[in-house]
């Protein structure tokens, strides 16, 4: 009986460590047959030195502590362990959005000024400093040549640096103002043009009426 027991104690420690080096190391499933064949020989031996022998005790006492370690350690390995700091530089995990983007705070502050207006503290070529209110930063042009103490205007983001553009040259491209009164005469007139090109296509649509010659 003492063989067999000292056999199923070697055997479950044995599985057990099949088993937790089954996540660290890819064996496409050997390790999970090796442990289960552990198991199966540790229970075989406590069912055949234990129970049959009559330490019932022993024999109920290894299978509640086989269901207690069972999902203790798969649920430790597959779920616990890996999303300890410790896992995580072992294993790869994947990493969330904020872990992959550490300064999705600033990013967002800065899409946030886009628009607003600057002054530049240099001379670009073609990065540079711009100070945005009271605050100051990295920046770069959209590829014209900015001077410094120009007037500058946010029109992107590329990573931790602001994108600019000239304030005369911004106010140059941007589309015209259009006031209230000429936007109600051009709808006035889109509205009567497809009237007429409806009214139109409706006479076109009529039917030709004429005799066809016959041939001679």
């Amino acid at each position: 009986m003492e063989s067999y027991g000292l056999i199923v104690f070697m055997m479950v420690a044995l599985g057990t460590g099949f088993l937790i080096c089954e996540v660290f190391i890819p064996s496409a499933g050997i390790l999970t047959a090796a442990s289960i064949i552990c198991y199966l020989v540790a229970t075989f031996c406590a069912w055949k030195g234990w129970y049959q022998a009559g330490e019932t005790v022993w024999w109920w006492g290894y299978v509640f502590g086989m269901l207690i370690l069972l999902p203790t350690t798969i649920s430790g390995t597959v779920y616990i362990f890996p999303r300890t700091s410790y896992g995580k530089s072992v294993l790869a995990v994947p990493q969330s959005l904020e872990e992959v983007t550490p300064f999705q705070e600033e990013e967002a502050r800065l899409n946030g000024l886009i628009g607003s207006r600057g002054k530049t503290t240099m001379m670009f070529s073609p990065g540079g400093m711009v100070q945005v209110g009271l605050e100051k930063f990295h920046a770069e042009s959209d590829g014209a040549l900015i001077q410094a103490d120009e007037d500058v205007v946010v029109v992107g983001v590329k990573g931790n640096r602001l994108v600019v553009m000239s304030a005369e040259l911004h106010a140059s491209i941007a589309p015209a103002a259009v006031s209230p009164k000429t936007a109600a005469l051009n709808e006035e007139s889109n509205h009567d043009f497809v009237a007429e090109a409806s009214a139109t296509d409706a006479a076109n649509d009529d039917p030709i009426d004429f005799d066809i010659p016959e041939n001679v």
